[in-house]
C-alpha cells in the first residue's frame, strides 16, 4: 500500500541483490543452452553414424543378391502405383 522506495516497478532502481540474481540466471540459462548445444550435436552425430551403417549394409546386401534386391524394387513399386491409383480415384468422386 505504501511505496518504501523499494518497489521495483521498471523505473532502473534496482537493488544490487538484484542484478546478481539476474546475472546468476543469465549464466545459468547460457550453460543450459550450451548443454543442450551439446546434446544435439552428439544425437545428431550419432544418428549420422547410424544412418551411414544402415547404407553401407544396405548397399552390401544389394551387391550380394542384386536380382533379390530388383525383384524387391519392383515389387514395392507396383504396390506403390496400385496405392497411388486407387487414391486418386477415389479423389475425383
Amino acid at each position: 500500500m505504501y511505496d518504501n522506495g523499494t518497489s521495483k516497478n521498471g523505473d532502473g532502481n534496482s537493488s544490487p541483490d538484484t542484478r546478481a540474481r539476474a546475472e546468476e540466471a543469465k549464466e545459468h540459462l547460457r550453460a543450459a543452452k550450451d548443454a543442450a548445444a551439446d546434446a544435439v550435436r552428439g544425437s545428431a552425430a550419432q544418428a549420422k553414424d547410424w544412418t551411414r551403417a544402415q547404407y553401407a549394409g544396405i548397399q552390401q546386401r544389394v551387391e550380394a543378391e542384386p536380382y533379390k534386391a530388383a525383384a524387391w524394387a519392383l515389387g514395392i513399386g507396383f504396390v506403390a502405383g496400385v496405392l497411388i491409383t486407387a487414391l486418386a480415384r477415389s479423389g475425383r468422386r
